[in-house]
């Protein structure tokens, strides 16, 4: 889930290296009298090797000191929530059932969310942020509130655990049979703020908080719930999946040398430098903390990549970590790790990709350049694979849903250009060869040279892509400046990748579900193109145009003709907006015996009220904000299916008395009832009565 202490405090954040007890020795370079020559540090673009261990620490404490003698980075931010279509439509259990469930983007890949449901019990993840007036400091940490579903739909609370008095806020849950996996954001504000007047070198490439929690719950008595494992981790989660029982978190490190100052001359670089090797390496690895205070290395340098084009004259002092661990046996967790930077996942049930992109300014033009790296997986088994560049960014906006892997090719769009000098869109496929991803096609094309996005009496595209959904064999596409142009490519032959058709409409959709063969839900804004303001551009190129937004909108296309994408019907939600453009876990989805589907929305929309001062008689405008999970039904599977409005669940506003946003807004549908999350409170109401809601829980 969304972070908002992320986003306030991210770039201003050191990850603080924490000492080892049992300190590993390493070889020390004594006696040195001058700084080497050094390449400059950058996120490296060529495939990987596997590190002895003096390579690594050689490399690893170059990047230190290199850090220590610049202010700033400029590699993109962290992708921190990440974070998510591939081949089907899935959900956490991977099977049609009567009550839904967590929507994932790859079948047998689990993500997690802030909410989990068996059918039974719902385990939510409380964030302190959303506590109501009168609650005691101890009730208003945030934890983990597990509530049960009786038969008669009836709910009633079985207990509310805090997982880990350190957290700030939990990113995510997972759910395997009778173990509750909890990840948590620790974040040390002391630190962050200490850092904007601190002469100390600041680290700007892993900018987010110091440390993450991993806890393991045992849920078996949910009305006890027992806290079976606990591990602290040095570092920031990039994101993380789970398949069968092995969970996978990737994070990002960066090291930090107490006391070693900003060096500006010559005498203060060279105090650094010997500062760094004559320190151990365990003090620039992450640590992990059990719940009994023990601490180890996170990953061991043996089980470490270096670009394979580094030298000694190479360094980079950020660590990317791909830990595993087996649920079902904590204590085998096992870490490899990159010394480079990647800021987002992509994962199948037997691969990771870790991909990200190096900006490099110069001449007043920006060079964008995307690295992906494959990892095969099998349990707790990780092997390197291969690595591939790329012209271009993924973006950051749900960005895993540009790749979809297949028949063991990789299938990416990336993005180039700006609006103003235009934008480049490409479709490619990459294949394993040795150790790279090599290209092996791309569209647009010789053959089919027609760009992706309209193009303007100037013959530049302007429109950047909204939306990316891979479905077996076609990949659909939204792009937009002032109308919304669905492309559907057909990937069909990879000799010969095209654009089949095109449907140009009214606003855009910033995500897309299939749910058949020949349907397809976008959901995104309504946008009349005829209301535009421009912006003045600063530190960009120029003047941008911004389209006015009037609401949430849900549509519905027939794609049974690659050739001719047709909008059946659309409904729009006037002044609303709805999280499920920024995270497609908001989107609540369950297909129904009969056939249709059923989706729960949530939207927030913000209104003014006039009212009389009855002293003054004068008139007041007053904000006010509606919540609500809008209900839609879509009839059928075939082209003759439509959209259909069902009405809503209000989540009543009287007990808040600050604003609680829709951000992280939930819902359950099981059979007729509807349980709908908003803040930690639940509301429950029917299908056919939706206007009857009781709560909140």
């Amino acid at each position: 889930m969304l972070d908002k202490k992320l986003i306030l405090l991210g770039y201003f954040f050191l990850l603080v290296g924490c000492g080892s007890d049992e300190k590993t020795e390493a070889p020390v370079e004594e006696n040195i009298q001058v700084v080497p020559s050094l390449n400059d540090m950058s996120i490296a673009l060529t495939p990987l090797k596997a590190a002895n261990p003096t390579d690594f620490e050689h490399h690893l404490k170059n990047g230190v000191y290199l850090n220590s003698t610049q202010k700033t980075g400029f590699l993109e931010p962290i992708n921190a929530d990440t974070a998510n279509a591939t081949e089907s439509i899935s959900n956490e259990g991977g099977q049609q059932s009567n009550y839904s469930l967590t929507i994932n983007q790859e079948a047998g890949v689990a993500e997690g969310d802030r909410l989990k449901y068996d059918g039974e019990y719902m385990y939510i993840a409380n964030d302190d942020s959303y506590q109501q007036q009168g609650a005691t400091q101890e009730t208003s940490k945030t934890s983990i509130r597990i509530v049960q579903r009786n038969e008669e739909g009836g709910l009633r609370e079985m207990s509310n655990t805090v997982v880990s008095k350190a957290a700030s806020s939990i990113n995510s849950l997972y759910l395997r049979e009778n173990t509750l996996a909890v990840l948590s954001n620790i974040y040390d504000y002391s630190i962050a703020n200490s850092m904007l007047t601190s002469t100390i070198a600041i680290d700007m490439f892993f900018p987010t908080e110091q440390n993450f929690n991993l806890s393991l719950l045992d849920v078996s008595n949910q009305a006890a719930p027992n806290i079976t494992t606990s591990y602290t981790m040095d570092g920031s989660i990039i994101d993380s999946r789970r398949v069968d029982n092995v969970l996978y978190i990737v994070s990002s490190f960066s090291p930090y040398v107490s006391g070693l100052p900003y060096a500006t001359t010559d005498a203060e670089k060279l105090e650094n430098y010997q500062h760094v090797f004559a320190s151990n390496i365990s003090d620039f690895l992450p640590q992990l903390t059990d719940s009994e205070g023990n601490t180890s290395n996170l990953v061991e340098p043996e089980n470490c990549y270096l670009p394979a084009n580094s030298t000694d004259k190479d360094g980079f002092n950020g660590i990317v970590t791909l830990t595993t661990v087996d649920l079902t046996q904590p204590d085998s967790i096992s870490s490899v790790c990159i010394n480079t930077q990647v800021s987002g996942l992509y994962a199948t049930p037997t691969s990771v990709y870790l991909y990200g992109t190096d900006y490099q300014y110069e001449n007043n033009q920006t060079t964008e350049t995307s690295i992906i790296h494959k990892f095969s997986i099998a349990k707790q088994d990780i092997d390197y694979v291969a690595s591939g560049t790329l012209d271009g960014r993924f973006n950051w906006g749900l960005s895993n849903l540009r790749f979809s892997e297949k028949d063991n090719n990789l299938r990416v769009v990336t993005t180039k250009g700006n609006q103003s000098v235009g934008y480049e869109h490409r479709l490619n496929i990459l294949s394993p060869s040795g150790n790279q991803l090599k290209l092996v096609a791309q569209l647009p094309n010789d053959t089919y040279p027609n760009k992706i996005g309209k193009v303007n009496n100037e013959g530049i595209v302007q429109e950047d892509i909204k939306a990316v959904r891979f479905f077996e064999n076609k990949a659909f596409v939204v792009t937009f400046l002032d109308t919304d142009p669905l492309y559907v490519l057909d990937l069909s032959d990879t000799e010969q990748l095209k654009i089949a058709g095109a449907l140009e409409i009214p606003g855009y959709s910033s995500y897309l579900h299939p749910i058949s063969d020949n349907l397809l839900v976008g959901i995104g804004q309504n946008v009349d193109p005829n209301r535009m303001v421009f912006i003045d551009a600063i530190a960009i190129d120029s003047a941008e145009s911004i389209p006015i937004i009037e609401g949430a909108k849900i549509s519905l296309f027939d794609v049974s003709n690659m050739n001719n994408p047709l909008e059946i019907n659309s409904i729009v939600y006037k002044d609303g907006y709805t999280p499920v453009e920024y995270n497609y876990h908001a989107l609540t989805y369950l297909k129904m015996p009969n056939g249709t589907h059923r989706f729960g929305l949530p939207v927030e929309k913000w209104l003014t009220e006039t009212v009389v001062n009855l002293e003054t008689g004068n008139e007041i405008d007053i904000w006010t904000r509606d919540n609500a999970l809008q209900l839609i039904e879509v009839t059928g599977d075939d082209t003759d299916a439509l959209l259909v409005d069902k009405g809503s669940v209000n989540a009543l506003m009287a007990l808040e008395p600050t604003y609680i946003s829709g951000w992280d807004d939930r819902a359950i549908f099981h059979g007729d009832d509807i349980y709908y999350l908003h803040g930690n409170n639940i509301w429950k109401s029917f299908w056919q009565t939706p206007e009857l809601t009781t709560g909140p829980f």
